[in-house]
């Protein structure tokens, strides 16, 4: 029989539904007449039961598509509950069960023009949506669509079920324009909108109610309860809850000012000035005595769940285990953050009101010293500490009246301990007595409490030992990184401002134009409120990392390093879509690859990879960032790229490499039987061991052209590599054996850098040591044509120092002080970034 015939023209489809799946009903009663239904249970199904259930309706025959409607999240899509099967890029490689299910499904299909549509669709990013197809298509052989509803984008929906009943009507979030993802927690994912309507920013609390047990249904329903009884200048606003399709939104208030915590960490050893302190804290208790009066318990009170506005208004959020105290009975769970948990809680007893008091404590102790009152590396540890030990003393700078403050809300009896009413009361006088102060220092460091200290960095061009051309930055700038490449710079400064300079052929600069050279430094615009700690410049191209571990890209899109899912160029800073999940610490460039480090110790790479640099085992380049399979048992401590190659160094202080190993640069040459010959290894795609640095304790480590050096914790220099131009500081060596670099006198090396034929160090008396090869003719004019060379023809064979930033004794007396920041080559011009510190009697 032609089934095709029985069942008409769309007939020839398969729909593949689970219980579990948004609008399940919507699609089983508005499926067009033939198409084939398998329905199944979520919970009680396995993989094998799907297919024999598939077996038994199809009878072997063959459908043009097949349709998957399962419900899913923003990263993955759930198949079935038996074994905890999901569909994801992982599951597709490590998963053998779920590689044979979908195989197992593309027989089905006629070859050539069959497709895979899975609709109803939360994935959240693009990125992941084009990962995801690729991987499928090239597994199944068919195309593949991921919809977010039942129609598709081109309506091939329409393929499966009834348009006219079908089409999408108006949802919950109609009039809310999605920005990105700015919190992840235990109960779902916080997500910035734009609501159209009002034209302002709001954040919703996206919880998936599917997925949870009755009790931690109960906890997540709890923030939207007690923030609609809440309604105070310094607490998030509730504007509303609903629910879609099993999941809970919570509407509230964004705060852009990011949190307390990342202020705190962005302040680095700056101590803030004590009225400051008093302000932000007076905000802090004039929340807590709100909830307090309405008998609310926050109960994870912590710097990263109090938030701030662009002009330092506190708003504290996150109630989701608050506890509202219906009767006179004390609470008895123990929740919240362990760093902030009071003595009452540690030792199981019941607590009260006071306990948020504690962690109120520990907050002023953090705002005031800049680190956590007690700290400990595991959980046992810290819970003496919190329970029998006493906390370090704040800096001497500061007030009796704020050390008082802090001893008493860190009194280890709670009824010792003061009320929130007490505080609101008594914070006001004690702000009246601080004299006004911009700035605060430890009185054991300054000869005088009247004193200021004028810190600033300069950036200079270092074409010789006489010519020190200055970059024109502002006046008061203090850079905390300078980023270099062959073709721009990008300097981050301490307020979180980014400077940046040279081409923009490609828009690397991140101006929103693109222009032949820009000579002097320019803002960045459209990065001045997204807190920039980190940021990265590689050939035409450039990175920046937020405080909250967002990454934006901007420039040249050719290889893919902008990690967009395409190849385009930008000119304004773009965010990595993919990355929204993650939260990224670290990151470096190559000149066409970049490697990115989690705060969990996952590694991602995307870009360039025709010499193995991405360390993904092969040679394609991709333009999405990708996890890196990293099964070793040591952590990866810091990643370093450097011209076609990357390194990772672990917490164990090995080195691992990939990527082009040109002159055994990489170090990766191996020994024959015995170790008379080398065999050459022109390139390594997996990170393999540098073995001839074990047992060394390498902290850092730099790549040049054709040769390497990294510095180790006893603060020597190790060379290996290339030394037709003497760049490893002696003569005779082997390019399969790394030396150990003599420095000057008794000096250790704290910065380190390679050029095209040099080596530059940094030491930790303030010199800058060469050796090498100077060329003045031979440098990349292409590139630089605006920068002079950095110095005639000579060769260094041995190391040098060719700079020194020196005070004298009479300027140390007056405070007046000079730091080796930042020492960069850039082909063979040098980049120096010096921090002057200037005490001024005020």
């Amino acid at each position: 029989m032609d089934y095709n015939l029985y069942y008409g023209v769309k007939s020839n489809r398969l729909l593949i539904v689970s219980n579990r799946a948004p609008e399940f009903t919507t699609a089983v009663k508005n499926t067009l007449p033939g198409v084939f239904v398998v329905r199944y249970n979520y919970d009680t199904s396995s993989l094998d039961d799907i297919i024999s259930k598939v077996d038994d309706k199809m009878q072997h025959r063959k459908v043009k598509s097949i349709a998957i409607l399962v419900h899913s999240d923003e990263t993955q899509f759930y198949i079935c509950s038996t074994n905890e099967k999901v569909l994801n890029g992982e599951s597709l490689i490590d998963d053998p069960d779920i590689n044979y299910f979908l195989k197992s499904l593309s027989d089905y299909c006629h070859r050539g023009s069959s497709r895979l549509d899975f609709f109803n669709s939360r994935l959240a990013s693009s990125c992941v949506k084009y990962q995801l197809c690729l991987a499928l298509r090239h597994l199944t052989q068919c195309d593949v669509g991921i919809w977010p509803d039942l129609m598709g984008e081109e309506y091939n929906g329409e393929l499966y079920f009834s348009s006219a009943d079908i089409r999408p009507t108006k949802t919950a979030l109609d009039g809310y324009q999605r920005i990105r993802t700015v919190g992840k927690g235990a109960f779902g994912v916080a997500t910035l909108y734009r609501n159209t309507n009002k034209n302002n920013l709001v954040v919703i609390k996206q919880i998936n109610m599917l997925d949870m047990t009755a009790q931690e249904r109960q906890l997540a329903l709890n923030e939207a309860k007690v923030l609609s009884l809440l309604s105070h200048p310094y607490i998030i606003s509730y504007y509303g809850s609903f629910e879609m399709d099993g999941v809970l939104m919570i509407e509230m208030e964004y705060a852009d000012g990011g949190t307390l915590a990342e202020y705190l960490i962005g302040r680095s050893t700056n101590l803030l000035p004590e009225r400051q302190i008093l302000e932000m804290f007076l905000q802090m208790s004039e929340a807590i005595q709100c909830i307090h009066q309405r008998n609310i318990l926050h109960r994870d009170l912590k710097t990263t769940n109090v938030f701030l506005t662009k002009k330092r208004q506190i708003k504290l959020g996150d109630f989701g285990i608050s506890k509202i105290m219906t009767t006179k009975l004390q609470a008895l769970t123990v929740v919240g953050t362990p760093y902030y948990i009071s003595p009452e809680m540690c030792e199981g007893k019941q607590y009260d009101q006071k306990s948020d008091i504690w962690a109120l404590g520990c907050i002023l102790y953090e705002m005031a010293s800049l680190q956590r009152t007690f700290d400990a590396s595991n959980l046992p540890a810290l819970i003496h500490f919190i329970t029998k030990e006493n906390f370090a003393p704040i800096p001497l700078c500061y007030s009796l009246n704020l050390k008082k403050l802090v001893n008493d809300l860190l009194q280890k009896d709670p009824l010792r301990r003061p009320n929130a009413n007490y505080l609101v009361e008594t914070i006001p006088d004690f702000i009246d007595f601080v004299t006004d102060s911009n700035w605060v220092q430890e009185s054991s460091e300054l000869e005088s409490s009247n004193d200021d200290l004028l810190n600033r960095s300069v950036v200079y061009q270092f074409s010789s030992p006489t010519n020190l051309t200055p970059v024109q930055l502002p006046f008061s700038v203090q850079i905390v990184q300078l980023a270099v490449s062959q073709t721009h710079f990008v300097a981050l400064t301490s307020d979180y401002s980014i400077f940046t300079w040279g081409e923009d052929k490609h828009g690397q600069l991140g101006h929103g134009e693109e222009t032949p050279w820009k000579n002097d430094p320019q803002c960045v615009v459209s990065l001045l409120d997204k807190h920039i700690t980190q940021v990265g410049a590689g050939q035409n191209f450039s990175v920046f990392v937020s405080s909250t571990g967002l990454v934006m890209t901007t420039g040249d899109g050719k290889y893919g390093a902008l990690g967009h899912g395409d190849w385009n160029s930008v000119s304004r800073p773009k965010l990595i879509d993919f990355l929204l999940k993650v939260d990224v610490v670290k990151i470096s460039c190559g000149n066409h690859h970049i490697a990115a480090l989690t705060n969990e110790g996952q590694l991602y790479t995307w870009g360039r990879g025709n010499h193995g640099q991405l360390g993904l085992g092969n040679l394609q380049d991709c333009c999405f960032p990708i996890l890196v399979n990293w099964h070793l048992d040591e952590k990866i401590g810091s990643i370093q790229c450097g011209p076609e190659c990357t390194a990772i160094i672990t917490d164990c202080q090995n080195v691992y490499a990939c990527g082009l190993n040109k002159c055994n640069k990489l170090g990766l040459n191996r020994p024959s039987l015995f170790k008379l010959k080398f065999k050459e290894v022109p390139f390594e795609s997996l990170f393999t061991k540098v073995k001839f640095l074990d047992g060394l304790r390498v902290t850092y480590v730099c790549f040049g052209e054709c040769h390497s050096a990294a510095i180790t914790a006893q603060g020597h220099v190790v060379i290996w590599g290339s030394n037709i131009y003497s760049q490893r500081g002696k003569l005779h060596v082997s390019q399969n054996k790394p030396n150990l670099l003599q420095l000057p006198g008794y000096s250790k090396a704290q910065i380190i850098d390679c050029g095209p034929t040099y080596t530059l160090i940094g030491t930790d008396d303030n010199a800058v040591v060469f050796c090498g090869t100077r060329f003045s003719l031979q440098m990349d004019t292409k590139a630089l044509t605006q920068m002079t060379s950095m110095f005639t023809s000579e060769v260094i064979a041995r190391p040098k120092v060719i700079l020194g930033l020196y005070a004298s004794d009479e300027q140390i007396d007056k405070g007046q002080l000079l730091v080796l920041n930042s020492l960069q080559a850039v082909g063979h011009n040098l980049m120096i970034t010096v921090d002057t510190f200037l005490r001024v009697n005020s």
